[in-house]
């Protein structure tokens, strides 16, 4: 049994206090500015032409060239240390065992001036090869020597000879007395001691402020990518799957969770104010998947739960604040049991909002951790946006109960299987709970055009990754993982046909439960599934395709020009988009799925070809009907790439969204603005700027929010760029008569009537009419701030959706008085997204005196 009585002194706390680990995201306007600033000089003379012209954490080595080995004798006090290169160290374990069965039992002391962690672990695996050690993974803990134990049929008298520990690789090292033999069954135990740390990482501690101001402290977890093994000895590889026994100690005025159910509850043997909750055995999972939290927190169960018991866990006073989330799992989780053809596996799904959390969520099997911005909701406090930031999250981490969970990827190097079918699947999750939110249009705006900015630059790299150490596979979580690799997969799904994929992907989870898998396995089940349906892919698999676009950065940009002497005749190139072309630059090629609408005047079909990866052109004479019509190339977005047409189909697009806009999709409208544009910006277009601002023109008489919403964004990039110039305000002017009919419409006066996208037009309206100095809007900002201000907890004096702009409007044109109450009501309110919401106001100041306070 555990000893209270222990100082955290005799812990390796070589931990590290940076915070940045897997799916820490950054600003998506943040992460875009760097992609700004590589064009910007390009872009800034394009439209001046146009208006004015005519070392890892726990590591205690000091240089990149040595790893260091400790080892520790149990006969002596003897420690060796080990030199070798850098390019000697090999991060994989062997694969000398296959766990089957942790037992892990821990106690946390949360607790100021005592955060220890109290453990022990039994281990039962299969040895697959006769050897005389065990290698595992740990970092950050102690392990007591004495307590390590090997036991198992004929292993009487076998000793622990000595251990000895990397702290490069993280490997922990067994060496035996004897010899394992290959087919052998044995257990591993061990105890150990570890430090509840602050990093955000592994076993770690977590803190609020309660309705009286004191803190309180909470024991939480994130193993996701290679931290587990801070809680516990493991094999800390995903395709490393074991069943898992959780056993956690806690005072009996605080609760846990983990991923199963508690089997039963015990006192602690020698400590009256603890407990021993004891968890029911899991089904086989990676040990990134492990989770289990120690707090204060209070359980709100979902008053619409089927089968699946589900349940949101918050801390005291923000009970209110998971309604929403509440509301609408139970559904979505259905949702997925129906698309995949696959019943949840668990008995339970437990959530919770963790006030110190790196990352936007994560995944752990049966019980999903967030960030709080991330699942809580406030209505009149919290916005549309925050509302849907919370339903998308939720469907991505619901959608990894299967894809990813269920199956996993054998390495991380395939993370983006992983992450891209959940970003995909996403939408589809919160189209069955809230269709009014359109999230398929909502998908090109915030995934597609998103990491377009990024990938277009040549500084980008392929959706496979090889990663070998931590450092380099946390690098691996970033938008090419999600965005990209979702994209990507949208478009595999319009290719093959949304029955066939469902049915690949049933077929392939179902041949690989509890298991691990790789890309090229799954791609043999699509395949196969479309041969039996009998799929076009112009003799190609599915594998063929994929690979052109997992294993290539960036993305074509597809030329469409027609024949002048013949209207039925047009040719199809390809090339690779840079949004800084640069002579030399090497070229790539993609199989691309290619979709053609016509005026719809003419009834046209929806026709589809293959454009082969390679750099002769396609000559097709069956795609164009009329010499006067105008065609579209990628019909609603699904293909991952952009197009560039000849002046004379260009033009009639220009004349037809001058006339009738409506007579193109919505979806390509906001197509023909994001790729008119960014072609302007990286000089493939014809006639450069002016064609785009002549073809965007047309917004002036668009009321749907998605072209809006395309446009503002490269807009706002445009204006940032040549902000405090002529050409700046000359683009203020321009893009305020495009919009004006939209704020004469919306003005600050929201109807309780007003639909999802409604609400998010009319931000647009404002933001743009008070972004460009337009008087009227920025003197009714200033007001709503001023009547806000004298009642801050009103709701009904602001709208949590316009709030961005008032507040940034009335700082920029404030000074102390209105930073001073953003500060008092950032301390003041009980709801993160509308603390995220008042920092960024803050930052619209251009005082550096106050930003520096």
């Amino acid at each position: 049994s555990a000893e209270l009585v222990v100082t955290t002194s005799i812990l390796k706390a070589t931990g590290s206090d940076d915070p940045m680990g897997k799916g820490v995201t950054l600003p998506k306007w943040l992460v875009i500015a760097a992609c700004i600033i590589f064009v910007g000089g390009m872009v800034a003379v394009g439209l001046c032409v146009y208006y004015l012209a005519p070392p890892p954490p726990g590591s205690e080595v000091t240089t990149d060239t040595t790893s260091t080995v400790t080892e520790t004798t149990t006969q002596t006090d003897m420690t060796t240390t080990t030199l070798r290169p850098p390019g000697d160290i090999n991060y994989r374990l062997p694969r000398h065992f296959s766990p089957i069965l942790y037992t892990v039992r821990l106690l946390p002391i949360i607790e100021e001036g005592n955060f220890t962690i109290f453990g022990d672990v039994t281990i039962d695996m299969v040895c697959n090869e006769n050897t005389n050690h065990i290698v595992l993974h740990i970092n950050d803990m102690d392990v007591h020597q004495e307590t390590i134990k090997v036991s198992g049929e004929g292993l009487e008298g076998m000793m622990v000879h000595h251990t000895s520990f990397d702290q490069i690789t993280q490997f922990f090292t067994i060496h035996l007395s004897g010899e394992l033999k290959a087919g052998m069954q044995l257990s591993l135990s061990m105890s150990y001691l570890a430090k509840l740390n602050d990093i955000l990482g592994g076993f770690y501690r977590s803190s609020y402020f309660d309705v009286n101001g004191n803190r309180r402290y909470i024991a939480t977890t994130q193993f996701q990518p290679t931290d587990a093994r801070r809680a516990f000895p493991c094999f800390d590889e995903p395709n490393f799957k074991a069943r898992f026994a959780i056993t956690l100690g806690r005072k009996k005025d605080m609760t846990s969770i983990s991923n199963m159910p508690i089997n039963r509850t015990v006192p602690h043997e020698n400590m009256p104010d603890y407990e021993w909750d004891i968890y029911e055995e899991s089904v086989p999972m990676s040990t990134y998947l492990v989770a289990f939290v120690i707090s204060d927190f209070v359980k709100n169960p979902a008053p619409n739960a089927g089968e699946t018991e589900v349940a949101v866990w918050s801390r005291p006073g923000a009970e209110e604040q998971t309604r929403y989330a509440t509301n609408i799992t139970s559904t979505v989780l259905e949702y997925f049991e129906e698309f995949f053809q696959i019943p949840y596996p668990l008995p339970k799904q437990d959530m919770i909002a963790i006030p110190d959390f790196g990352a936007g969520a994560m995944e752990n099997w049966g019980l999903i951790t967030y960030r709080e911005t991330a699942v809580l909701y406030q209505p009149g406090v919290s916005s549309a946006q925050n509302k849907q930031r919370v339903a998308v999250v939720i469907a991505h981490e619901l959608a990894h109960q299967w894809f990813g969970n269920l199956v996993t990827t054998d390495w991380w190097d395939l993370l983006w299987l992983n992450e891209g079918f959940a970003t995909y699947l996403e939408f589809k999750g919160v189209d069955r709970v809230e269709p009014e939110m359109k999230m398929e249009q909502q998908y090109l705006n915030d995934a597609i055009h998103y990491v377009m900015q990024l990938d277009g630059l040549n500084s980008s790299h392929p959706m496979i990754m090889p990663a070998n150490n931590p450092d380099e596979i946390n690098e691996l979580f970033d938008p090419i993982a999600y965005e990209k690799s979702g994209s990507v997969l949208r478009m595999m799904e319009d290719f093959l046909g949304l029955e066939v994929l469902k049915e690949g992907l049933t077929n392939y989870l179902n041949n690989r439960t509890y298991d691990t898998a790789t890309a090229d396995v799954l791609w043999e089940f699509l395949g196969d599934t479309a041969t039996k349906y009998s799929v076009d892919l112009n003799g190609l698999t599915v594998k063929d395709i994929l690979d052109t676009w997992s294993l290539q950065k960036n993305f074509p940009v597809v030329k469409v020009e027609r024949n002048p002497e013949n209207y039925t005749e047009i040719t199809v190139s390809q090339k690779r988009f840079i949004s800084a072309q640069f002579e030399g630059a090497e070229e790539y090629y993609w199989h691309v799925p290619l979709t053609f609408i016509q005026d719809f005047s003419n009834n046209s079909s929806l026709k589809r070809r293959w454009l082969s990866n390679s750099s002769e052109p396609a000559v097709y004479t069956d795609i164009i009907d009329e010499p006067n019509s105008w065609i579209i190339c990628n019909h609603k977005v699904f293909g991952y790439y952009r197009v560039d047409y000849d002046e004379i189909n260009w033009d009639l697009i220009q004349v037809q969204l001058q006339t009738n806009h409506t007579k193109i999709d919505v979806m390509n409208r906001a197509q023909i603005v994001d790729d008119a544009l960014n072609l302007a910006s990286a000089d493939y277009l014809n006639q450069t700027y002016k064609r785009a601002m002549d073809l965007t023109s047309y917004l002036k008489n668009e009321f749907d929010w998605l072209p809006w919403e395309t446009a503002d964004n490269n807009f706002d990039r445009l204006r940032n760029l040549l902000s405090g110039t002529e050409a700046g305000a000359l683009l203020n002017d321009h893009i305020r008569s495009l919009a004006l009919h939209l704020y004469e419409l919306y003005d600050f006066n929201e109807d309780p009537m007003d639909k999802h996208l409604d609400l998010f037009l009319r931000t647009i309206a404002v933001r743009i009419a008070c972004g460009t100095n337009f008087a009227p809007c920025v003197e009714k900002a200033k007001e709503n701030f001023i009547n806000w201000s004298a009642d801050p907890d009103n709701a009904e004096l602001i709208s949590p959706n316009l709030k961005p702009t008032i507040t940034c409007t009335a700082m920029r044109e404030g000074d102390v008085k209105e930073f001073d109450f953003l500060v008092r009501r950032y301390n003041s309110t009980n709801v993160a997204a509308e603390k995220d919401q008042l920092l960024s106001a803050m930052m619209c100041t251009d005082d550096i005196i106050l930003l520096r306070r």
